[in-house]
């Protein structure tokens, strides 16, 4: 937890990055005419971090040896489903979505089995004081809909604009970036074990 406000600073940069790319024409990162504005390139490096950076925290954090487990070799084969989707989608200028559903599902595995063991463990009037437990509820509602907004972007264009789903997407963003600042706001002092109380 400790590396958490490194990973908050590269997340908004990583944002005001893809904002500038995507509405200033002068700063781009991909110098073809098509794909002019095309930012995902900065969101495939970082969901990869941000992955990697919150299956390590959840796995520090679970005591269970088959949670572990599953979030160490989901870890490993989020990887080579990085690696693999290279193949299907262009890095570029492509959300890469094979990853982006398989980090969401292991993720959202990390997130309920902390939840569960932190409310099987804490009174419930303490978790409103802790800041993983608001980070969790922040990613579930995020990555509950992530892969599913990315997916219909990539392969059913027509749907994710007919279902104005990236207003959806923006929603959800807010609502993840709100509960991390409510967490901020309400914790208490610093406890290894629960994750910032």
């Amino acid at each position: 937890m400790k590396y958490l406000p490194i990973l908050f600073t590269y997340t908004l940069l990583s944002e005001l990055l893809g904002m500038i790319v995507r509405d200033v024409d002068d700063i781009q990162l991909i110098y073809r005419k098509e794909f002019y504005n095309y930012n995902t390139v900065i969101f495939n490096i970082f969901d990869i971090i941000f992955y990697l950076y919150f299956f390590y925290v959840f796995y520090e954090l679970l005591s269970s040896t088959t949670q572990k487990a599953i979030i160490k070799y989901g870890g490993v084969v989020f990887l080579i489903v990085c690696l693999i989707n290279l193949w299907f989608q262009d890095f570029y200028t492509a959300p890469q979505n094979y990853a982006i559903i398989f980090g969401s599902l292991i993720l959202l595995f990390c997130t309920l089995s902390y939840l569960k063991d932190l409310t099987s463990k804490v009174p419930s009037s303490h978790l409103i004081g802790t800041l993983l437990f608001w980070i969790s509820i922040g990613l579930i509602i995020f990555y509950s809909c992530y892969p599913i907004t990315m997916y219909l972007l990539s392969f059913h264009y027509d749907v994710y604009i007919n279902y104005g789903l990236s207003n959806l997407h923006y929603a959800t963003i807010a609502a993840m970036y709100t509960c991390f600042i409510i967490g901020f706001m309400a914790m208490k002092r610093a406890t290894p074990k629960y994750g910032w109380q």
